[in-house]
């Protein structure tokens, strides 16, 4: 074993108080090693200075008028400052070569084995590519032929004291690879002297792990560990860092070092220091070449992530593809996304992030503080973030939200790109991207969608929309500064983990919103981007907020609860013009029950490329039981995620400890009032009207006191439910689109039915529109509007029909097009609106695969559909990735005729063994959003 070597590149030598890395360069740090913690990310300063003449994309940005002096004087510092760092540099390196010579008697230490392959099985982080040298490795014939540095990881965890000697072999560190581990676990390394053997009785070695740029014992991010010769066993609380002694042979030792499941998150330094057992000896230090990634870990039941269940952790923390729902709650669709946790941008991204959120790395290991930073710096703004958001204009200067396939793309262009903001994202991208970064640093994730869900901009649970006497939607309201909005749909990520700061039911999925709210790009327009820095996001911060604690209406507690709860259950209110009312306006019409129609998300283990049999409604998870979607009522969506599953909770506190605690962790908003109402309380408020509820509306006693207790906290809510209604006699009734493919026309259909004993006359408006899917009109398609009298009993239906030489120029991104029906009744002053949206339905991109794939080897994909408009489709292109296939690419194609099949063929080398899936796009200027899949099985 002495001749055994660990092989580690270069041979630094040992520096006072001082650092050379294993290449060799000599650096000279301070005894706190204020520098450590990025070593392998460039700082973000950096990134930014050195390409801030780039745009998110790559492209030149330009100078602004009057900025070039500034940029000028940008330039020097950056070049006065570089060129000051590396003259200081080179003083040191002299200085250092003349202190190594001098004579010392402390150990020296060749190298440092981390063990990452081994280590990485033991911790279930094997499948992230940057523990391999590259992708090709994993699951390869060359890797598994490759000698393990470590006979058995498991065996060696369990062996006792006493055990005999393993046989180490250390060729498998000759090539490079990054250490990724999970807290809560313990993991080898090994480290071998230079020159001879350790000897207790003279020689002092000591483990120390760094984090952040000042690392400190006090604050948790420095751990120093004394190596002990007799500590075969941890003797410390498994809150604590430890290490032990698993062998000695020759000049190489390896121990074991436990990390304890409250360690910070992210990039660890490791550093080896040496001195003797004399008093005021010097301390040598050796620092190992690369940083660590440790990460949080939902298999270990200390963990606060912790997920006490197999098929929803192979779903939520290692599938990496999946779908996020869009299109309408009449016909939603599941939009395939490749996550890509596992690729070699995901962790560099999710750090460089970290770093810019502004989060203190002595809150890195609370995973509620993370998730709650990542949220906020997904989105860019302030010139900082990861997306930049766009919901409608040019897409022209970046990359339409659509034709991303996945993750790995934005991740690859922040990072080439001197971490500027990429253009662009939309809702169900952030969702998408939230849950790639929240899988990669190890807490199970997932992306939901509410169909029909409430932007409530002004803090109250209603939603109010303004129309003018002639029937047209009035922007802004009558001030011009009304925000309000419902979304055909709007995606956002929940995370798994427990709630030790609320109460015990607050465990579970908590919901996290990394959408930044429209209004706020409007409201800073022309600000300059980079005039605060990073702590101007917590106005973008959208949870985590308990989805239990929003299904119970309890919207007090932590984190913007009131914002989510109104996302799903808001009032939906209409106001027209009205000449003799004491404010103007008359309210027409309120929909209780409108917003909050369904939430989806996939369903675990389920996996559908055809249709969308793999969705989940999880409604009944933020409302109550009597508030589920008819999709769930009909049984059209497995439900069984619903039934009979606990959630794992991380701290049983004793009764008398958990009240405390909430009595102190429920946030109290000023004005606000947390206590629940009963259905008692509700009976007793005058100001609730039970006529409107109707029995036939689908509400429960359940449903209206989660609302009630929700209205309490917010009392600008209250006048919205004191409201009486008329007499209504007659019936309307706005029928729902039937599926309507591109380029086909379409009729929009109102049923009316007096009930009355007496003739009524009716007026009416019938409008579509073309929207974009934030409910943001773009244009107008088709209107109607009638007056005529109806007898008693009698019926009548308003058809206005639209073709498509009337809408082709006019649709926009996604094809969604909302409907406005409006009624009013002479005789009884009765009011009537609805509303409703449909999308145009496009064909599906087909993805065929020739041949038996197989790592390595040429495979074969076919890209093909039907353009189903009678024009030419120009400016084609395809797009297509697939994890552990293809990395994301972009191919260009010719000009669509109409009516017209194509087929296009793309070659790739799968790079990893096993189930993987192809996902690609079609995009045109005439039609985009053309999406496939395809599951592959790669041979070894």
């Amino acid at each position: 074993m002495s001749s055994s070597s660990l092989n580690q590149p270069g041979s630094p030598g040992m520096l006072r108080r001082s650092n050379m890395t294993q290449q060799g360069s000599p650096v000279m740090l301070h005894r706190s090693m204020s520098n450590s913690g990025l070593n392998n990310l460039a700082h973000s300063s950096s990134f930014v200075r050195r390409n801030n003449d780039r745009d998110g994309m790559g492209n030149n940005a330009g100078v602004s008028p009057g900025g070039s002096n500034a940029a000028y004087r940008a330039s020097l510092v950056s070049h006065y400052a570089e060129d000051l760092d590396r003259r200081r540099r080179a003083e040191r390196a002299v200085e250092e070569i003349r202190t190594d010579g001098m004579p010392s008697d402390n150990l020296k230490i060749e190298s440092v084995e981390l063990f990452s392959r081994d280590n990485a099985r033991e911790h279930r982080t094997d499948r992230y590519e940057m523990v391999f040298d590259n992708g090709r490795d994993i699951g390869s014939p060359s890797s598994m032929a490759m000698s393990r540095s470590v006979t058995n990881m498991a065996s060696m965890s369990s062996m006792s004291p006493m055990s005999p000697m393993l046989s180490m072999d250390y060729r498998s560190s000759s090539s490079p690879s990054t250490t990724v581990l999970r807290r809560g676990q313990p993991f080898f390394m090994a480290i071998r002297m230079k020159d001879r053997n350790f000897d207790p009785r003279r020689d002092i070695l000591r483990a120390s792990f760094t984090f952040g740029p000042n690392p400190q014992v006090t604050k948790g991010t420095k751990v120093v560990l004394p190596f002990r010769m007799n500590q075969r066993e941890f003797s410390r609380a498994p809150q604590k860092w430890d290490m032990r002694l698993h062998q000695q042979e020759g000049f190489n030792i390896t121990f074991q070092v436990h990390i304890p499941a409250n360690a910070l998150v992210g990039l660890w330094r490791v550093n080896i220091e040496t001195t003797t057992t004399t008093p005021g000896a010097r301390v040598d230090e050796f620092r190992f070449k690369d940083d660590i990634y440790i990460l949080f870990n939902p298999f270990c039941r200390d963990d606060p992530v912790y997920l006490d269940n197999e098929e929803l952790r192979r779903e939520y923390l290692m599938n990496e593809t999946g779908k996020v729902f869009v299109g309408t709650h009449h016909r939603p669709k599941g939009r395939r996304w490749v996550y890509g946790q596992f690729s070699d941008v995901a962790l560099p991204a999710a750090q460089l992030l970290l770093e810019q959120s502004g989060l203190n790395p002595t809150e890195r290991g609370n995973p509620v503080q993370v998730v709650r930073a990542i949220a906020s710096i997904i989105n860019a703004n302030e010139g900082f973030g990861l997306l930049e958001g766009k919901w409608e204009g040019s897409f022209e200067d970046g990359v339409c939200p659509w034709v991303w396939t996945g993750s790995n793309k934005i991740f690859e262009h922040y990072l080439r790109n001197g971490s500027k903001p990429v253009k662009y994202g939309q809702c169900w991208v952030f969702a998408a991207v939230a849950t790639s970064i929240f899988r990669a640093l190890g807490i199970p994730s997932r992306p939901v969608t509410n169909f029909v869900s409430a932007r409530d901009t002004n803090h109250t649970l209603s939603v109010d929309k303004y129309f003018d006497i002639f029937g047209d939607e009035m922007k802004g309201g009558p001030d011009g500064d009304n925000q309000d909005a419902v979304w055909n749909f709007h995606a956002w990520t929940e995370v798994w983990m427990s709630r030790p700061d609320l109460q015990a039911n607050c465990n579970g999925w908590q919901a996290i919103d990394p959408t930044p709210p429209p209004h706020f790009w409007q409201k800073n327009t022309g600000v300059d981007q980079k005039s605060r820095g990073p702590l101007a996001v917590e106005a973008f911060r959208r949870g985590p907020s308990s989805v239990e604690s929003v299904r119970r209406g309890e919207v007090g507690f932590a984190f913007d609860t009131p914002y989510l709860f109104a996302e799903v259950n808001a009032e939906v209110s209409h106001f027209q013009e009205d000449e003799t009312s004491h404010w103007g306006y008359r309210k027409i019409h309120v929909n209780n029950y409108q917003v909050g129609r369904m939430i989806l998300t996939k369903r675990p283990g389920a996996d559908d490329d055809v249709s969308d049999a793999d969705a989940e409604d999880i409604t009944s998870l933020y409302k109550n039981p009597d508030g589920m979607s008819r999709y769930q009522k009909q049984g059209d969506f497995n439900c069984h995620f619903n039934q009979g599953m606990s959630s794992p909770y991380l701290e049983r506190r004793d009764m008398n400890m958990r009240d405390r605690d909430n009595n102190r962790d429920m946030m109290h908003y000023p004005g606000t009032s947390v206590r629940r109402l009963s259905s008692v309380d509700i009976a007793r408020k005058p100001w609730y009207d039970e006529s409107r509820h109707p029995t036939d509306s689908g509400s429960s006693a359940a449903e209206r006191v989660s609302a009630m207790n929700a209205s309490r906290s917010v009392e600008r809510t209250q006048p919205m439910f004191d409201n009486r209604p008329v007499n209504e006699d007659v019936y309307f009734d706005l029928i729902e689109q039937e599926k309507v493919a591109w380029g086909q026309p379409f009729n929009l259909q109102v049923l009316v039915q007096n009930r009355s004993q007496e003739m009524r006359t009716i007026t009416t408006i019938l409008s579509a529109n073309s929207v974009y899917y934030t409910g943001v009109t773009a244009r107008r398609l088709g209107r109607s509007d009638r007056q005529f009298v109806l007898q008693p009993g009698g019926r009548e239906t308003l058809q206005v029909r639209i073709s498509w030489d009337e809408y082709r120029d006019k649709i926009v991104d996604y094809g969604h097009i909302k409907i406005f029906a409006m009624a009013s009744v002479q005789e009884t002053k009765q009011s009537w609106s609805e509303e409703d949206d449909f999308q145009l339905e496009k064909p599906k991109l087909d993805v065929q695969i020739r041949g038996n794939p197989q790592v390595g080897q040429d495979c074969f994909a076919t890209f093909s559909f039907m353009n189903p408009v009678s024009v030419t489709l120009t400016e084609c292109e395809f797009t297509f990735e697939g994890p552990g296939l293809v990395r994301p690419q972009t191919v260009k194609y010719r000009d669509v005729k109409p009516g017209e099949m194509i087929s296009f063929a793309q070659k790739f080398i799968p790079r990893f063994n096993g189930e993987r899936k192809l996902v690609a796009t079609f995009n045109s200027r005439e039609l985009g959003d053309i999406v496939g899949s395809r599951p592959i099985h790669v041979r070894d």
